[in-house]
């Protein structure tokens, strides 16, 4: 029995210390392959948005680049071990087959998210909205994508779900056009109310003079005269227009006595007295 015990123990610390060298040069590959899969694709991505001013892009080929380098590494690993290199591509391709199989889902984020970066609908930094979603763009993976809304939650989307969905690019453009209504009571001054409109636009840093502001008459309603003040801001000024105008305007229209109209109920009380 003992003998028998030192016969495998012998085999055993054969094949051990035949083994020990192979093992440990694939550790070190896969050790090396790991930092040079970072190194590599940080260097990638910093030529790409050298030279294409794209952030987005740049992110997206560090990704790429780094799973790339990795999957070589763990091959050469494997195949330094005494794994055939056929054998490891037939596993691959096997256990590819069944992957996309069972992961068709996370397969179409990956294809949608090649598709955001070529089609270049928005880029890193920007604000979109993507159904009831709005939010500042921080990074585009090969997955997903991640905002950050206006009051600061971040939200993370699948990429095919956006790529499915209509997209709306907020400041896309350097320029937005806002459309303002409002109504005033029809024995308000018109022209009076028209020229106190004029003045806080003429008044108001936040509006560009060019395309021109338009003012007037938008619609009769049955309670109001509605005026439509339509002028141009900066992309990142559009919300902060917004809130400006609107309490500049009630203060206005207040100090000069022009009405806001809003829903009131009269009643007519008719006494009748007996004979």
């Amino acid at each position: 029995m003992e003998e028998r015990f030192l016969l495998i123990w012998d085999r055993f610390e054969n094949w051990f210390f035949s083994f020990l060298p192979n093992f440990i040069s694939a550790a070190f590959i896969l050790v090396i392959g790991y930092y040079l899969s970072r190194i590599l694709s940080k260097y990638v991505s910093k030529i790409v948005i050298k030279a294409t001013k794209d952030e987005t892009l740049g992110e997206f080929l560090k990704n790429v680049v780094f799973v790339a380098v990795l999957i070589l590494t763990i091959i050469t690993a494997l195949s330094n071990l005494g794994v055939k290199t056929t054998s490891i591509i037939a596993v691959l391709g096997t256990a590819g087959l069944a992957i996309a199989l069972s992961l068709k889902d996370s397969l179409s984020n990956l294809a949608s998210g090649i598709l955001l970066v070529v089609l270049r609908h928005f880029n890193k930094g920007d604000t979109i909205s993507v159904g009831s979603i709005t939010g500042k763009v921080d990074s585009i993976n090969l997955f997903q994508t991640k905002l950050t809304t206006l009051d600061n939650q971040v939200v993370v989307l699948p990429n095919s779900s956006i790529v499915s969905a209509p997209i709306i690019n907020i400041n896309a453009n350097e320029r937005r056009r806002m459309d303002l209504i409002f109504g005033i009571g029809y024995t308000s001054d018109l022209q009076k109310a028209k020229q106190v409109l004029e003045e806080i636009v003429q008044e108001e840093p936040l509006i560009l003079d060019e395309p021109k502001p338009v003012i007037g008459v938008h619609a009769l309603n049955a309670s109001s005269v509605d005026l439509i003040v339509r002028f141009w801001v900066k992309s990142e000024n559009y919300f902060t227009a917004n809130l400006v105008m609107q309490q500049k305007v009630k203060m206005r229209f207040d100090a000069e006595g022009i009405e806001i109209p809003y829903n009131k109920l009269d009643v007519n009380l008719n006494q009748s007295s007996n004979s």
